[in-house]
C-alpha cells in the first residue's frame, strides 16, 4: 500500500505546486502589482492653468503633462507625425439655468521628425509658425509650456458673474500610411484624451 501512496502523493503535491505558483503569476496583476504599475505611469493631463489680461485680451498660460510610451516615440523617429490639439471652453454661471457658453477655442500643434535636416520641427497648425529642436524631449518641453497664448477678448467677460474656463489635450497620431492604420487601430497610445482642467475666472 505505501509503495503504491507514495509516488501518488508526490504528484500531486507537485501538480499543486505547479497549479499553485501559476495562478500567483497570474493573479499578480490583479492583487496589485499591475494597479500600482498604472498609478505610478504619467498621465496625459494639465498640470496648471491660468489666464491674465494684456492690452483687452486674455491669455491663456499652462503646463501641459505629455508622456510618450516608446511605440510613438519610435513612430515619431520613423516620421509619423504627432499632433497636440488644446481646447478651451469658458462658460458663464447662472441661476436656475445651465451655464451659459461664452467662447471656445481649438489650438493645434504638429510635431514631426525631420531626417533630412535631423531635427524635430513644431509646426503651429493655427498660425503656420515654425520651430525647431535638436531632440524629441527639448520638443516636447516646448509643447508643454503654453505662454501668452490669446483665447479671449475681455469685452466677453460679465463682470459680476461668475466664469469658469475648462482646458484639455489631445495627443494623436495621423497622416499614417492606410496599412499602419490597420495594425495599430487597436493600440490606445496614438489616440489620447485627457480629463478636463477647470478652474474660475478671479475678477
Amino acid at each position: 500500500m505505501t509503495v503504491w501512496f507514495m509516488p501518488f502523493l508526490r504528484c500531486t503535491r507537485s501538480r499543486a505546486r505547479v497549479f499553485l505558483l501559476t495562478w500567483l503569476a497570474a493573479s499578480l496583476p490583479v492583487m496589485g502589482v499591475g494597479s500600482a504599475w498604472a498609478e505610478a505611469a504619467p498621465q496625459l493631463g494639465v498640470r496648471t492653468a491660468y489666464v491674465q489680461v494684456v492690452d483687452g485680451v486674455y491669455l491663456l498660460n499652462a503646463r501641459l503633462q505629455l508622456p510618450l510610451s516608446g511605440r510613438v516615440r519610435t513612430a515619431l523617429t520613423d516620421g509619423v507625425p504627432l499632433t497636440l490639439v488644446l481646447e478651451l471652453e469658458v462658460s458663464r454661471a447662472r441661476h436656475y439655468w445651465l451655464d451659459e457658453d461664452v467662447a471656445s477655442l481649438r489650438q493645434e500643434y504638429q510635431l514631426q521628425y525631420q531626417a533630412v535636416s535631423e531635427r524635430y520641427v513644431v509646426r503651429n497648425l493655427n498660425s503656420g509658425e515654425l520651430s525647431s529642436f535638436p531632440d524629441l524631449d527639448a520638443a516636447i518641453e516646448q509643447l508643454a509650456r503654453i505662454s501668452g497664448l490669446p483665447v479671449l477678448d475681455e469685452s466677453l467677460i460679465r463682470r459680476g458673474s461668475r466664469h469658469e474656463f475648462s482646458l484639455r489635450v489631445t495627443l494623436n497620431s495621423g497622416d499614417m500610411p492606410e496599412t499602419l492604420r490597420v495594425l495599430m487601430f487597436w493600440v490606445d497610445d496614438y489616440h489620447r484624451v485627457s480629463e478636463w482642467y477647470t478652474w474660475p475666472l478671479l475678477q
